[in-house]
């Protein structure tokens, strides 16, 4: 078959991306020796399953999973990208939230410590994810203070955790060099002096339900067995519940290509409504992880940071070559270049899959 120029194009295109994204290819050596690609990004349009866009050309379909009304950061990134915008295709960007979040059965013993002296106990709150951000701040609304205490320190995790407290009021003395728990673990310094005659530093944890324990053990593990440098206490304030898909959400996991994951849970609520759309609900795990791409939704997953991409690979229902994820600095602008990475690789299958066909 002839190429078509916009087939020119696309190879061109897809050539290039490669090119300029090498260098963020990562391989998740801890869980498999396969390579699970970081990459791109996306643009956002409305919900529409129709195979072409309004120009006639192809269309890809891609699922934002975060909260409702919780995707736009990443919505503007595609909707910017330029290498979406030369790529021989319609983007259509669908809103379909993964997870909705509940309070935790901490979150009224935040409030009481807020509303009292027991805050100026602690030397430092440690804050992991935006969420977690807002839920601090509304506790603070809530309790009868006005701000945190006068000499407690907060920790955020990354820079997006430290740009939402900024927004919501909260100054934030702590950044760690990579934005993981290990990392934060390994790089906050103790308050007082190396001697430790001020005694332990006290860390307040404020957390969803199911986040890790890797900053209460990195930090336990700087602890030794003359010295108490740090104390932990942890607060389940929030949880990360999985929504369910109506109908109408149901019907659109076949046209979707890429979905993006913000968190593990987002891959687990995915997961489910995939069992629930094919009728899947029955099937022990193992019979899912033998379908391959069908018990995924035949989607490529592109994912904000390590994380999701761990859980995606954990769950035996994708290749490791169809997981894209940032290698370094996990974010919104790297997540949209995962993104686009998987958009460019489903161009080029289509492409070939037309060319076959033909």
């Amino acid at each position: 078959m002839v190429a078509q120029p916009w087939t020119l194009l696309c190879s061109l295109l897809l050539s290039f991306l490669a090119w300029t994204t090498d260098g963020f290819t990562h391989q998740l050596q801890v869980v498999s020796k396969n390579a699970i690609r970081m990459a791109s990004s996306t643009e956002i349009a409305s919900n529409d399953s129709s195979p072409t866009g309004d120009n006639g050309m192809l269309k890809i379909s891609v699922a934002l999973t975060r909260e409702q009304g919780k995707n736009n950061k990443l919505q503007k990134a595609l909707d910017e990208h330029q290498g979406i915008e030369m790529m021989p295709m319609s983007l259509n960007a669908m809103e379909m939230p993964c997870i909705e979040h509940a309070p935790g059965d901490d979150q009224s013993t935040l409030v009481d410590i807020l509303s009292t002296d027991k805050i100026q106990e602690y030397d430092y709150v440690v804050i992991t994810s935006p969420e977690a951000a807002r839920v601090l701040a509304a506790s603070i609304q809530e309790s009868t203070a006005d701000r945190l205490g006068d000499d407690v320190q907060v920790a955020a995790v990354g820079k997006a955790t430290a740009k939402t407290l900024e927004k919501l009021g909260l100054s934030v003395d702590f950044v760690p060099s990579q934005a993981t728990g290990e990392t934060l673990a390994s790089e906050l310094p103790p308050i007082g002096d190396n001697n430790n005659n001020d005694g332990p530093t006290r860390i307040l944890y404020p957390a969803s339900a199911k986040a890790k324990n890797d900053i209460q053990e990195g930090l336990m593990a700087r602890n030794t067995n003359d010295t108490v440098i740090f104390e932990f206490t942890r607060l389940n304030t929030y949880d990360t519940v999985s929504a369910t898909f109506n109908d109408e959400q149901l019907s659109l996991i076949d046209d979707i290509d890429v979905v993006c994951f913000g968190s593990p849970s987002s891959v687990t609520a995915w997961l489910d409504n995939v069992d629930r759309a094919r009728g899947f609900t029955e099937l022990s795990d193992e019979e899912k992880r033998m379908m391959g791409p069908d018990g995924n939704g035949n989607v490529l997953a592109a994912c904000i940071g390590t994380t999701s991409a761990r859980a995606c690979l954990e769950s035996g229902r994708w290749h490791a070559a169809d997981i894209y994820y940032p290698k370094v600095d996990p974010g919104v602008e790297n997540w949209a270049w995962s993104t686009a990475q998987a958009v460019g690789d489903v161009v080029e299958r289509k492409f070939w899959e037309e060319s076959y066909a033909d």
